[in-house]
């Protein structure tokens, strides 16, 4: 079949017209939950430049690191997350104990981190935290430390945190005593 045939068959005209149908009563669906208001009623065009938006900063308290050992994918680390606290223009509350913290030391000298643990708001909202970065240096000599935080928190005023996409920053706190780790996030927009 042709490249023009195809397009002037029945049966592939209807299915593409299906298709464009679905696809346009999601977008529908989408612009009609946001409102009467009409700027806010039309779907985005083009491919907008994402931006950040600063969201908190975390104080995670640690225990020291115990090592697990050589695995075939590198040497693997687990650190007991005990506490610390978290304050933001629009959040703020304490890093509850009992998380982990699973690094992989990888042959190339990066770590990954996976730490997985739980917040409570000053409201008492519980937010579950799964946070997944690198930290390490670049090629280029510099300290690369970031992460990609996922949220799950309970319907009510901290649903937002279910409905984006989050970067963060990693480093140390050199003002504590205790082991401990900076977490900055962001709002990618």
């Amino acid at each position: 079949m042709t490249r023009a045939s195809k397009h002037t068959d029945p049966k592939n005209r209807q299915r593409r017209q299906l298709l464009a149908t679905g696809g346009l009563a999601v977008a529908s669906t989408l612009v009609s939950t946001r409102g009467a208001d009409a700027s806010q009623s039309a779907p985005p065009t083009g491919n907008p430049v994402p931006g950040i938006e600063f969201v908190y900063e975390a104080i995670v308290l640690l225990e020291a690191s115990t090592p697990v050992g050589e695995t075939p994918f590198g040497r693997r680390n687990r650190i007991p997350i005990i506490g610390g606290e978290f304050a933001g223009p629009d959040i703020k509350g304490k890093v509850l104990p009992g998380g982990m913290d699973w690094q992989l030391i990888r042959p190339d000298r990066f770590t990954v981190i996976e730490a997985d643990y739980m917040m409570q708001t000053d409201d008492g909202a519980l937010i579950h935290v799964y946070n997944k970065g690198v930290v390490g240096m670049a090629s280029g000599g510099e300290f690369y430390a970031r992460s990609a935080p996922w949220f799950e928190a309970p319907n009510g005023p901290h649903v937002w945190l279910n409905q984006a996409v989050f970067v963060g920053t990693l480093g140390p706190v050199p003002e504590r005593p205790e082991p401990a780790v900076r977490i900055r996030v962001f709002k990618v927009t």
